[in-house]
């Protein structure tokens, strides 16, 4: 705010020096007529060539594993069944991040990641693998929600600094469905599993980073995987610009709209036999996310070969594409973990 000193309130021709000052302080008071109530006045600047900017708010924070807006609370892992009976799958939509994986006979299983949001309910809720506890510990000291496990995957669990909020643990964190025959019928409650976690980490960087569309590769419609004993597919929808999901050629969907993606990675990895085999006498295979191989990633209606690398249980997994991080879309990412003797299928290609 400008002052100016009156001398006894008029001026006389004895005072030329405070009229100079009058007339160049009304200059910059007009000059400055277009700043509004309560808006700071500009300093003049030391030069003519130095523009006056307004400060800006900052910018809202959004997920570091989604992209979404997003307050970047607690992270939470679940496990969830996928087979066409577990369809349609409750509090999916609401995940971060979802990987596919193949399990004992052939068969795949979820392992979502929440963040952003938290659902009232997840189902249906799933026992956990060897393959969660080489995946998941990038993610750091996170909230693990399963319906149970061997003694020897639960001791893995606890030994790569996951936190068991399992069924068997701390049982308040579950309920079963009336409209559900068992197994599939059980349904976590994240709000309490995250509470009895009492600590569980936020987001830290895992490898995603999100960005425009970049050039090249090629155009798709639609792509199939598929699993030993899992066909799944994902059609593209310009509408929406998203990958909707489909399990066995039935559309996953739910109250909330079509189950989607709006990045899909597909990531080669290795098989390994844990050495112990399930009830029914299938081996239980373990997806080695650790080391590195080929990816693929799908986004607005185009897919791009990538390779991935990821050093140790802690690192990031890095997906590089012409030596630089691919940009994801900002939105639910999808990794389906698939063999990596096994092709995807694509539809609609063009070069």
């Amino acid at each position: 705010m400008y002052r100016f000193i009156a001398y006894g309130g008029r001026m006389t021709n004895r005072s030329p020096r405070i009229v100079i000052a009058l007339v160049a302080g009304l200059a910059l008071v007009a000059g400055l007529g277009g700043c509004g109530k309560g808006e700071p006045a500009a300093t003049p600047s030391a030069t003519a060539t130095t523009p006056f900017t307004v400060p800006t708010s900052s910018a809202e924070p959004t997920s570091i594993l989604s992209g979404r807006p997003s307050a970047n609370g607690p992270v939470l892992a679940l496990k969830m069944d996928n087979t066409n009976r577990s369809l349609p799958h409750i509090g999916l939509v609401d995940a971060d991040v979802v990987y596919i994986q193949q399990v004992e006979g052939g068969v795949s299983r979820l392992a979502l990641i929440y963040s952003t949001t938290i659902p009232t309910k997840v189902a249906p809720i799933r026992s956990a693998r060897e393959t969660d506890t080489e995946l998941l510990p990038m993610y750091g000291p996170i909230a693990f929600g399963f319906s149970g496990s061997v003694d020897a995957v639960a001791r893995q669990v606890k030994r790569v600094g996951l936190i068991d909020v399992s069924a068997e643990t701390y049982g308040g964190g579950y309920a079963r469905l009336s409209s559900r025959p068992a197994p599939y019928n059980q349904y976590a409650k994240p709000a309490k599993l995250i509470k009895q976690a009492g600590g569980s980490a936020k987001p830290k960087y895992v490898g995603f980073t999100f960005g425009a569309l970049p050039l090249g590769g090629r155009k798709a419609s639609g792509v199939t995987i598929t699993y030993p004993g899992a066909r799944i597919t994902f059609k593209y929808k310009t509408s929406t610009g998203r990958w909707n999901y489909y399990l066995g050629g039935v559309q996953d969907t739910s109250d909330q709209g079509a189950v989607s993606a709006s990045t899909l990675v597909i990531q080669s990895v290795k098989l390994s036999n844990t050495g112990r085999d399930d009830v029914a006498g299938n081996p239980v295979p373990k997806s080695r996310t650790v080391g590195s191989g080929k990816a693929i990633a799908i986004r607005d209606g185009r897919y791009y070969k990538l390779t991935w690398s990821r050093p140790t249980v802690s690192s990031p997994t890095r997906w590089l594409y012409q030596g630089k991080d691919f940009p994801m879309k900002a939105g639910q990412v999808w990794v389906a973990l698939l063999d990596a003797q096994r092709t995807p299928k694509f539809t609609g290609t063009a070069s």
